[in-house]
């Protein structure tokens, strides 16, 4: 029997192994793995250790903390967007690499750079379609002017974000690096240069060649590392199992879970597994999605709990309490995908790695 209700098991190996393939699609560019959230909630240590050991160039974070966090592994990190006054301090003082996207932010980075005494890097951020954060193209010349001028601020990035490079058409995503080749040749000709130019994140590494050549040289990615199903060959790396708490026989007419969606229309053998959305399972996986037990699919019966989900194992007339069930992952021929959930959800595997719960026991598979 396990020794915990629900075990989230990541596959290091199978992480350097996508990002090896990353890296032969990105020609020019190097690589700034996207550790946000603690890794998407991987957790940010080993997996940045692992990146880190197949060939990382720097690591990209949301917040301060988690950029301190990541500098432990003692490569570069930048902050991707916004940076709020509360952090500017820390930021300088770790050799952060910092984001601007206006002057006004700028302006308390150089204020605190002059006050501790330091030069800091920054990255700034251009709005070429997002419409989220960044320079927009008529105020770009003017407003990196002003920012480069500014006392101990060393231009270290000027980077932008793709809003559609994982649909299938990506004539907006042409215009958005038009935009972006637009301001760069009017900051060349104003003799303001940076180190870095990155806009495609994992979608547009694959897709789109012209974000992963001169003169761009840094890309970043995200989702397509952890192996979310959409692009291959890139396997997903997580697992996420529990085990059957209780084998029981309910009879025709019998209802399942809360507000009694399902109602039997035979005698069924059900499973009630000791995880449910407080585990990371989607609600939205209540009498449509499955597990695996013994290397066979088991449909979800009713309505997913909190801490529990019943599926239908009439078919198994060797399951028994504490057999192992797998919600995400491979047995045999059977797998469940990320991917999978994200369509039944409508979502994307970025949300559901990051709602899996803290109840999880989380292994990592090493080489």
């Amino acid at each position: 029997m396990a020794d915990s209700r629900v075990v989230y098991r990541i596959d290091l190996a199978q992480l350097k192994e996508n990002f090896r393939f990353i890296m032969s699609c990105a020609h020019d560019c190097k690589l700034m793995p996207v550790l946000k959230y603690d890794a998407y909630g991987m957790g940010a240590q080993e997996i940045g250790a692992a990146l880190k050991s197949a060939g990382a160039y720097r690591f990209a974070a949301a917040t301060v903390d988690e950029a301190l966090d990541l500098k432990k592994l003692q490569l570069d990190v930048q902050i991707l967007g916004l940076l709020p006054p509360w952090e500017v301090a820390p930021a300088v003082a770790a050799d952060i690499i910092c984001p601007a996207d206006n002057l006004e932010t700028a302006k308390m980075i150089s204020a605190e750079a002059v006050k501790q005494q330091k030069s800091v890097r920054v990255a700034i951020k251009l709005d070429t379609g997002m419409g989220r954060l960044g320079i927009q193209e008529n105020a770009a010349l003017e407003t990196i002017s002003e920012i480069v001028k500014l006392p101990g601020l060393v231009p270290d990035s000027l980077f932008s974000h793709f809003c559609t490079a994982a649909q299938p058409d990506i004539f907006f995503a042409d215009l958005q690096l038009e935009r972006f080749l637009r301001i760069k040749t009017a900051l060349d000709k104003a003799g303001i240069k940076f180190a870095h130019y990155h806009h495609a994140a994992g979608d547009a590494i694959v897709k789109i060649p012209r974000a992963t050549m001169a003169p761009f040289n840094l890309a970043r990615p995200g989702g397509m590392m952890y192996g979310d199903n959409f692009t291959d060959p890139c396997r997903q790396i997580v697992e996420l199992t529990t085990y059957v708490g209780e084998v029981r026989n309910l009879p025709a007419g019998a209802s399942v879970g809360y507000y009694r969606t399902c109602i039997l229309p035979q005698p069924r053998k059900v499973a009630v597994l000791a995880a449910g959305y407080a585990d990371g399972i989607p609600l939205a996986l209540s009498n449509r999605g499955k597990v695996i037990i013994h290397g066979e699919y088991c449909p979800i019966l009713g309505r997913i709990s909190m801490d529990y989900t019943i599926v239908d194992v009439s078919h198994l007339p060797q399951v028994r309490t504490g057999d192992e069930a797998v919600l995400l992952g491979k047995r045999g021929e059977a797998e469940i995908t990320v991917g999978q959930w994200g369509k039944m959800k409508g979502t994307h595997g970025h949300e559901i790695w990051c709602a899996m719960g803290h109840r999880k026991k989380t292994e990592y598979i090493r080489d």
